[in-house]
């Protein structure tokens, strides 16, 4: 048996193995010759790969600074424009320090084929060419900066609106009510960074809310006539006490209250304290007189409450002094302080009505001012009384409406002095 018989019973002969041998060389000399040309012309040419797309701009076989010139120029940062009623407003870039993260998003779409192993950026470039690749760009800027710049442009605009009045001087004159204006900043705010976030520098509209006047011209337009008026007097010479009067009553004075409202006379005066405008005078503590600021104030809140009491309004709350009041009869004054002890009454009435108060030349007065349509007869009952050696009165109020009367207890007074 020759030997070449012995080597195909064993396997393959030498010259076919020396053939896939050579055949197998070849197919990696290819190999290597393609991968270094895929390599050397696609993925470490200094160009993005292709089918790499940057917003909507295809960035495939650009250099980093081509793309990003490009894109650049596509997205430039810009002032936005806000419009209201024909005006203009803007709030620059540089002011909320507005930017586009695009030297970011280049260097990610360069380094998609090239930041991995070798074969893993192969996988990633073959990835893309057929099926692509999108990038995003991102938008930042300082949020506590646009909310003051748009704090300032809500200024330039909001309008806080005008409540209608009356003035009784010389007869009743109506100043007339005026709407305002209300941006809305939540919702405008919403709108300029969506038009960050979309890079649309197109002018955005303003919302703007018309807030309306709690009290309108046609409301204090019915107000016609007197429907209580009352005054009480007191020492001229008593400077801080006088002072005290005056001012609690100016600040009652031009209230308007509308229907189902309810007047409070400590709102409407503040704190009786020093830096709320109040001077030193004798006031009642604990059923002795002591000088404190705001002295006073209660023969102020008297004289205003016997005014809604003649007009027939309500009464919801009063109280009665520790002590007789020398300006007022027993069972007519209406003690106030800054704690508990305050003058309320509510407007039952179909329509507003008006306070006028003032004080000078010794005098204090008050009228509550309405619609005659209102107006109710009125009478005011007191009797006295004697508890535990104490000197009491109850005070009723009749009101007459439509020919039906009805009458009701005030308040019960006891007074120690």
């Amino acid at each position: 048996m020759s030997e070449d018989t012995t080597v195909k019973r064993k396997g393959i002969s030498k010259k076919k193995r020396n053939m896939i041998i050579a055949i197998i060389s070849v197919i990696i000399i290819a190999f290597v010759f393609g991968i270094n040309h895929l390599t050397s012309k696609h993925l470490y040419n200094g160009r993005i790969a292709k089918n790499i797309y940057i917003e909507d701009i295809e960035v495939s076989n650009l250099t980093k600074q081509e793309a990003l010139d490009i894109v650049n120029a596509k997205y430039p940062i810009k002032n936005l424009k806000l419009s209201y009623n024909n005006e203009e407003y803007t709030i620059n870039a540089k002011d909320v320090d507005l930017s586009y993260n695009t030297k970011q998003v280049v260097d990610e779409a360069y380094n998609l084929t090239r930041e991995k192993s070798y074969l893993s950026n192969v996988m990633t470039y073959m990835r893309t060419k057929f099926g692509g690749h999108d990038l995003g760009i991102k938008v930042s800027y300082d949020e506590d900066k646009l909310d003051k710049e748009i704090g300032q442009v809500s200024k330039q605009i909001n309008k806080k609106y005008v409540d209608a009045t009356i003035s009784v001087s010389g007869g009743i004159t109506v100043k007339e009510s005026q709407t305002g204006l209300k941006c809305d900043d939540e919702t405008n705010k919403k709108a300029i960074e969506k038009a960050y976030k979309d890079k649309n520098y197109e002018t955005i509209a303003l919302k703007v809310d018309v807030t309306q006047p709690r009290v309108k011209t046609e409301d204090v337009k019915s107000i016609d006539t007197v429907l209580g008026s009352y005054s009480t007097t007191f020492n001229q010479s008593q400077y801080g006490r006088n002072y005290n009067i005056a001012l609690a009553l100016d600040r009652c004075d031009g209230s308007v209250v509308m229907p189902g409202e309810t007047f409070s006379y400590n709102d409407a005066t503040g704190p009786r304290i020093v830096s709320n405008g109040f001077k030193y005078a004798s006031v009642i503590v604990a059923g002795d007189y002591q000088d404190a600021p705001g002295g006073g104030v209660c023969q102020g809140s008297t004289t205003l409450f016997n005014a809604v009491l003649l007009s027939g309004l309500d009464i919801t709350q009063v109280r009665n002094h520790s002590k007789k009041a020398a300006y007022v009869p027993v069972g007519r004054d209406a003690m106030v302080n800054d704690g508990d002890s305050d003058f309320k009454f509510t407007n039952n009435f179909d329509h507003p009505v008006y306070i006028s108060a003032y004080a000078g030349g010794g005098v204090a007065g008050a009228q509550i001012y309405g619609c005659s349509k209102d107006r109710v007869g009125v009478s005011i009952k007191t009797t006295k009384f004697t508890y535990n050696g104490l000197e009491g009165a109850k005070t009723y109020r009749t009101i007459t409406k439509n020919g039906k009367s009805e009458t009701k207890q005030i308040y019960t007074a006891v007074y120690n002095g």
